[in-house]
């Protein structure tokens, strides 16, 4: 297994089309030069598959995922960051929402969007879209963040190629990073929550990339006595929430950690779903604050959580 995020997650990519038969895997500059800035390095197919370099059109390339998927085909376009999605999102929302408008979908193939999220700052106002729950919002669709090895290895073998659509998001920060080996404890069916320790005094609910943000976090409460359940969320429309409800039952607070710049955060809707539940939580929303003007340029785009507002937090409830 490799030790680097993204070798595993190639790794993981390769042993899912291996006997899955035909497959297109196609994108930009997919297998010449940089790999899609090493999105798709030591990237392989089947035999009965193909990987197929394009041009540089997004609506195309959506369509075409759109039409394969429909025709009962396989296939997932590599995108070398999250904002050139933006291009191809009337075929995402429109052309979608036809096509599910108009069941039987018996028969369907699996489209899977692979994008970089560009998260790793100085890169500039169209290289830093990180806002992966705004596209499964207007889209309705699932879309899923990778964070350690056993939660990606689990979304890549039982999503890329399901019968379907959606997105598989990683994060361009985590590159070159060690791979964050954890183990997942429990999940949800519909793989949109993991839960990876228990404890019995506050639920701690990671969003987007900040796992390694809660994996911090939690051994620096765990120093001090205090033990948390660890969950990753996805960004899962109506989403399985019971691993959640059942931790907020028996902790009554919950930390909730979302790097992503959106401003309206999934962690909101899962806090009103809760409420109806789970009487007397208490909440600490660990969020970025607005973003401002100067924010969309090349500057460090880095968001850490205040772990001393946690203490405090902890303190008080």
């Amino acid at each position: 297994m490799s030790n680097s995020y993204i070798g595993h997650i190639i790794e993981q990519i390769n042993l899912a089309v291996e006997e899955c038969g035909p497959i297109l895997l196609y994108g930009e500059n997919i297998d010449i030069g940089s790999r899609i800035g090493g999105l798709a390095r030591g990237l392989k197919v089947n035999p009965t598959g193909r990987i197929l370099n394009v041009g540089n059109c997004e609506l195309t390339h959506i369509g075409v995922g759109m039409g394969i998927m429909m025709d009962g085909g396989n296939s997932a376009v590599f995108m070398k960051q999250l904002d050139f999605l933006l291009l191809g999102f009337d075929q995402m929302v429109n052309t979608f929402n036809y096509i599910r408008a108009f069941p039987p979908h018996k028969g369907f193939g699996s489209f899977t969007i692979f994008p970089i999220v560009c998260d790793q700052g100085y890169q500039g106002a169209q290289s830093s879209l990180n806002a992966a729950g705004d596209f499964a919002s207007i889209a309705n669709v699932n879309v899923f963040c990778l964070n350690g090895a056993e939660d990606a290895a689990i979304i890549i073998q039982e999503q890329f190629v399901n019968p379907g659509f959606r997105l598989v998001c990683t994060s361009q920060r985590l590159f070159g990073a060690p791979l964050l080996d954890l183990k997942v404890e429990s999940r949800t069916s519909d793989n949109a929550v993991f839960k990876y320790r228990a404890g019995s005094d506050i639920t701690l609910v990671c969003y987007n990339f900040s796992l390694r943000d809660g994996v911090k976090l939690a051994n620096d409460l765990s120093d001090i006595g205090i033990q948390c359940d660890l969950f990753h969320v996805n960004y899962v429309p109506d989403m399985d929430i019971s691993l959640l409800r059942e931790s907020c039952n028996r902790t009554r607070r919950l930390v909730l950690i979302d790097d992503s710049k959106s401003i309206a955060k999934f962690g909101d809707v899962l806090l009103r779903r809760l409420q109806s539940s789970v009487s007397e939580l208490s909440v600490l929303p660990l969020f970025r604050q607005a973003t401002t003007a100067a924010d969309y340029g090349a500057v460090e785009d880095r968001f850490t959580p205040d772990y001393e507002q946690v203490r405090s937090f902890v303190e008080r409830t």
